[in-house]
């Protein structure tokens, strides 16, 4: 007679329902993985004010559909040491839900929640396998005080964990600079929503039509997509500043157009619009784009712009190049790397951050060689097979299998 194994059962411990989770859950959520999601506060199913965008947010009403979940508390959003009683109360809940599943296994989102700590406590006790996500990154600046207390506090925490599922390069230096092997690390990229810019690709061309239609944009211009908070570490106003240059650059008859479309908001937007109004064009301000609209900047774009001060690494890079866009980044974005989503020399470019002028000498000469544009291209196309949601589902398997594994050793 065949025996028939079970599926491992994986509990995820997450803080609140994220959008560009909801497809992994999904994918992973049958077959040799029996995957529920815990959630310890219902934060973004209802609207609420991002400090970031400077307004009112809601996330998709899909958003815990089509996986299992459960909410085991309605939590402050981020608990912390500093309030012991909502940090006690999501201890508790974390290990009371836990007991109820009694799962093989147990993923945390990061080790900065209380709940995270919670469960990778409960698996310590309980001999139960752990697996880590985060997107941690060496790039920042850290005070010295803080490198000192990761130096002591990260070894022994992380060396207790059997598995990371990780995002990146950078990343994955993160961890093994705090001691973690490489063999206990699963590329898993980040999911998104990554159906909708299938479509919107899939289209291009009529959404690159429509798009520059609405916004009175040459159907010739070179056009550069930035999407992302105005906010001050996010640098939107050295986009200004580089085209300020870019316009005062010689030109040549067959110099095409530059355009920025820069889609979002936040403290910076009437600094923005005020740029905007001076640059004769060349920077468009369209406001937050919803996840009906930006799929259509994507397809309606040339090539796309973060100039961060800092970014661990930005879902608004992936989507660009799971687009097939090429990429122009700062060197502190996270998402850096020869198998990450930002490879220089194929499909990027990088300028040091803050320095427009190395900025604007890239747009310069990306508007002016559509040979190398294209070739950009070619390479964000080629490594899509690499960042994909199916590179995720494998990634994640492959973690869970080796946590069994390492139990079944033990």
């Amino acid at each position: 007679m065949t025996s028939v194994s079970r599926p491992t059962a994986v509990a995820a411990v997450v803080p609140h329902p994220i959008q560009h989770f909801a497809p992994l859950y999904r994918a992973v959520g049958e077959g040799p993985v029996d995957l529920r999601v815990l959630f310890l506060s219902r934060a973004g199913l209802d609207r609420y004010f991002d400090p970031g965008f400077g307004a009112e947010m809601r996330w998709r009403p899909d958003i815990t559909a089509g996986y299992r979940h459960e909410f085991v508390a309605d939590l402050p959003l981020r608990p912390e040491w500093r309030q012991p009683v909502a940090s006690t109360r999501a201890a508790g809940r974390v290990w009371a839900a836990l007991d109820r599943r009694r799962p093989d296994c147990v993923l945390v989102h990061g080790y900065r929640h209380v709940g995270s700590l919670a469960a990778l406590a409960w698996a310590r006790r309980r001999g139960v396998g752990t697996l880590m996500m985060g997107d941690s990154e060496l790039l920042g600046h850290r005070a010295a005080r803080v490198r000192a207390a990761k130096r002591l506090a990260l070894p022994p925490l992380l060396g207790r964990v059997d598995a990371f599922l990780t995002v990146g390069d950078n990343n994955e230096d993160y961890l093994a600079h705090y001691g973690v092997p490489r063999e206990r690390m699963f590329r898993t990229p980040y999911p998104t929503e990554q159906a909708a810019l299938q479509k919107a690709v899939t289209d291009r061309s009529t959404h690159r039509a429509a798009v520059r239609a609405e916004l009175g944009i040459a159907p010739d211009a070179v056009v550069a997509l930035c999407v992302g908070k105005m906010i001050f570490r996010k640098r939107p106003l050295d986009v200004a500043d580089a085209l300020r240059i870019v316009a005062s650059a010689a030109r040549t008859p067959d110099t095409r157009e530059l355009v920025v479309i820069m889609a979002g908001d936040g403290v910076l937007r009437p600094a923005l619009d005020a740029a905007a109004a001076g640059l004769d064009g060349a920077l468009r301000v369209v406001g937050f784009a919803d996840q009906e609209r930006l799929p259509r900047l994507y397809a309606a774009s040339d090539l796309y712009l973060h100039p961060a001060q800092r970014d661990p690494h930005p879902l608004a890079v992936k989507d660009a190049v799971l687009c097939g866009l090429p990429v122009v980044v700062s060197d502190r974005v996270g998402s850096i790397g020869p198998t990450d989503d930002v490879r220089p020399g194929r499909n990027a470019r990088i300028h040091p951050v803050g320095d427009v002028g190395a900025l604007a000498g890239i747009l310069d000469e990306l508007r002016r060689r559509p040979d190398l544009l294209a070739a950009m291209a070619l390479e964000s196309e080629k490594a899509v097979s690499d960042i994909d949601l199916d590179a995720s589902i494998d990634g994640f398997h492959r973690a869970v299998a080796a946590v069994r594994r390492s139990a079944r050793s033990r």
